[in-house]
């Protein structure tokens, strides 16, 4: 078994819900994203990945498509937030998201 792993810099903004600190208050971070595949080479002679776990290629469009392009650059929040204050939320940006 072999493993390869590919790292990923994004930047975030987000902001604690009910904190007592600073963090309450929006601010951003960049966020590294290490991403590891483990399991067997293929082992076709016939096949043009022969030897090969993963094309990096597609590991990095896949984890652009999934998580980077949506989490780059955007504000999290969390889900408890007051539905009063979800849509000032959009005023500041577009790329909001809400998680639990």
């Amino acid at each position: 078994m072999i493993r390869v792993t590919k790292e990923f810099t994004f930047d975030m903004a987000h902001a604690l819900l009910n904190y007592d600190g600073p963090c309450k208050n929006i601010h951003g971070h960049t966020y590294r994203l290490q991403v590891t595949v483990a399991g067997y080479a293929n082992q076709d002679p016939q096949h043009v990945k022969c030897g090969m776990l993963i094309d990096f290629g597609q590991l990095k469009k896949t984890v652009l498509e999934k998580i980077i392009e949506k989490y780059d650059h955007a504000l999290v929040l969390n889900e408890s937030i007051p539905a009063s204050l979800r849509a000032s939320c959009y005023a500041i940006t577009e790329k909001v998201h809400f998680v639990s």
